[in-house]
């Protein structure tokens, strides 16, 4: 063999080489993207089986709320009488958000359009505030709001914002009970950070690992029994569709703080 056989053939023995590790990598990508896809398609069977059994379900609800407003619209006039008529304003509007809710699920095939307005976050957190009153102090746990002196406002969908908060409530109600802790706290706070409001929802509930906070706006991780893992990823995508964003700081055994930015209202930043 010639001296240009020999580096021809070494020079074919490379280039087989890097064909086979080129066939080797794309039969690895192709593996992970069967096994992404495999679990999306897991997913997406697990997520029409729910929404079927969801819908009938949603259908059953808007009865009793039908009737609960009855009631409340009955005793509206005796909580004006003792000057408590907040509790009823407040009671009405959560049930209208429900069936809200419940009307764009059962309408979820449809596009949904924004019903934004201009939202004082102050008033937001002080009715989030009223509204779970009743259950903390069956609980011992105490709600303190801290509303920001500048009185900020948001352009967002209300009914969406407050399902974003009740779920950040929960959790705090959820963490304080899983601290067996025998005073509870919860502070809602709100304050101007640029051209973004903030509103910062601490509890001094049991705190969540430092390894599992990366993990929490992953659709269907939960760390409850009973959980679904959707929660908070959909609160998330709620303030991300109107450009802002959820971060979180825990310590474990101390508490949990949770802070949802959204961009201030241009009628606020004009008058400002």
């Amino acid at each position: 063999m010639t001296t240009n056989q020999f580096e021809q053939l070494n020079r074919m023995r490379r280039r087989l080489n890097l064909y086979k590790q080129k066939l080797k990598e794309s039969r690895e990508e192709y593996a992970k993207l069967q096994k992404e896809y495999d679990q999306l398609a897991l997913q997406s069977s697990y997520l029409e089986s729910v929404g079927k059994l969801a819908a009938g379900i949603a259908h059953e609800i808007r009865n009793p709320l039908t009737t609960i407003k009855g009631f409340i619209q009955l005793v509206r006039p005796y909580l004006i009488d003792i000057q408590k008529e907040e509790y009823a304003d407040i009671s009405l509007d959560e049930i209208e958000r429900a069936n809200k809710i419940l009307f764009q699920f059962l309408n979820a095939a449809k596009p949904q359009k924004k019903e934004t307005r201009i939202v004082s976050v102050n008033k937001l957190i002080e009715e989030m505030a009223l509204l779970y009153e009743g259950e903390a102090s069956l609980q011992g746990i105490s709600i303190k709001t801290v509303p920001s002196s500048d009185n900020p406002s948001i352009l967002i969908d209300e009914y969406q914002l407050k399902a974003v908060l009740v779920n950040m409530m929960k959790n705090a109600f959820e963490a304080i009970r899983a601290s067996e802790r025998i005073q509870g706290r919860i502070c809602m706070r709100t304050e101007i950070r640029g051209a973004h409001s903030v509103i910062s929802i601490h509890d001094n509930g049991c705190g969540i690992p430092q390894e599992t906070i990366a993990s929490l706006f992953t659709p269907f991780f939960t760390t409850k029994t009973t959980g679904t893992g959707l929660g908070l990823i959909i609160c998330k995508n709620i303030i991300h569709d109107f450009g802002g964003d959820i971060q979180i700081r825990s310590r474990l055994g101390e508490g949990t703080t949770f802070y949802i930015e959204l961009p201030l209202a241009n009628e606020y930043i004009m008058h400002a």
